[in-house]
């Protein structure tokens, strides 16, 4: 499922609200090549959040 910038998601878990910034790749020694997503959330200015991005299409439901 392709996740787009820009997008809002709420956490099924909280139910806050949360902006995508971009997908980027991990570069980790044992992570790397993995895709992850960089996200925001309102409530936490300033802070940038990264998760798999398949636990992340777990997690989260599209706006």
């Amino acid at each position: 499922m392709e996740i787009k910038e820009n997008s809002y998601w709420i956490n099924k878990k909280n139910k806050r609200r949360y902006q995508v910034v971009k997908e980027a790749i991990d570069c980790t020694n044992e992570r790397d090549g993995l895709s992850v997503i960089v996200y925001t959330c309102g409530s936490a200015p300033g802070k940038l959040f990264v998760r798999d991005k398949n636990e992340f299409l777990i997690k989260f439901i599209p706006e």
